[in-house]
């Protein structure tokens, strides 16, 4: 099954007041810091097992040091009115992607993460002091998605 991504947005400490809700791009970079969030709405799971999780996401720019994907506790966010200054604390690491090129997708196993039927939201950031762009769903194409496979 596949998720499209049904809320996401990044925050930019540059301009803690901003929102970025309706940019075509989402953005990260660990100076300044800008971290992204991405939400997805799991259904129609009930009576099946999952057998694995993947978060996927499409790099618009290349990176030699990667992102990282983290858990986001708190689901009651909106893409258009978040900034840096009202966003959720990011969670616990969920995986680490290492060097990507630009024009590729980037999988995350996140199948400790998403247990079933639910709203689950995702931070993405990088340690790097470069900034990286990914397609927003705004963007029409190449949006974040989530895959599940169930048994």
């Amino acid at each position: 099954l596949n998720f499209s991504v049904v809320a996401d947005t990044y925050v930019n400490a540059s301009h803690p007041d901003f929102n970025y809700g309706s940019a075509t791009v989402w953005r990260v970079d660990g100076s300044p810091e800008m971290n992204a969030y991405l939400q997805f709405t799991v259904q129609g799971l009930a009576g099946y097992s999952i057998q694995s999780v993947t978060l996927q996401v499409y790099a618009s720019t290349k990176s030699g040091i990667g992102i990282n994907a983290l858990s986001v506790a708190d689901n009651n966010w909106d893409e258009n009115t978040m900034t840096y200054n009202t966003a959720p604390r990011l969670g616990s690491l969920l995986g680490s992607s290492g060097a990507f090129a630009s024009g590729t997708w980037i999988s995350f196993d996140v199948t400790s993460y998403v247990t079933g039927d639910g709203t689950y939201s995702f931070g993405i950031n990088t340690p790097g002091s470069s900034t990286l762009r990914f397609p927003s769903k705004e963007s029409g194409s190449n949006a974040a998605q989530l895959v599940i496979t169930l048994h």
